[in-house]
């Protein structure tokens, strides 16, 4: 999901691939800092598909310095990167999920809703899943296996929380 937080990123202005990354990390080094070996690959991507630009500048002294802008149909791609179905994977989810949070802003209310209400739906359903894992008498989990499972149950429930409040933002 760094394709969202490039473009989320190049919204206000052109920026060179350092500056683009020293951004990122400002903004979202909470959850993540991608490096240059991460964000480049991703930009090839977006300039493949006419997203993004490149322009090249060069200074006084010969310098090259590249330039990475938005096309201006980028908003497009933007949504379709958003509403990329989710990882059924709980680990990806929810890096999914904070990359997306992250630049939320950017959509209009019902999308925000439609986002948010997918969300809950799926982590009920991680709920449920981790809850008939923990009740089911033919798997035997052991003391640690136990204990992660709770967290993992409890860590879910007060993300839910945290959506919920989200959705009381909108």
């Amino acid at each position: 999901m760094i394709e969202l937080l490039i473009l989320y990123s190049l919204k206000n202005r052109e920026r060179t691939l350092y500056s683009l990354r020293a951004d990122i990390i400002e903004k979202f080094g909470y959850f993540t800092k991608p490096s240059v070996g991460t964000l480049h690959p991703a930009l090839k991507r977006l300039l493949a598909s006419n997203v993004v630009t490149l322009r090249n500048d060069y200074s006084q002294g010969g310098k090259k310095s590249t330039y990475y802008g938005l096309a201006m149909h980028w908003t497009k791609k933007f949504h379709d990167l958003f509403f990329t179905p989710l990882s059924e994977n709980p680990t990806l989810f929810f890096t999914e999920i904070q990359s997306r949070i992250a630049v939320m802003s950017l959509l209009d209310d019902e999308l925000k809703q439609t986002f948010i209400d997918d969300i809950l739906i799926k982590l009920e359903s991680f709920l449920l899943d981790m809850q008939n894992a923990l009740d089911d008498e033919y798997i035997k989990y052991d003391n640690y296996q136990k204990a992660l499972l709770k967290k993992n149950i409890n860590d879910v429930e007060n993300f839910k929380k945290f959506i919920q409040e989200l959705e009381g933002n909108i």
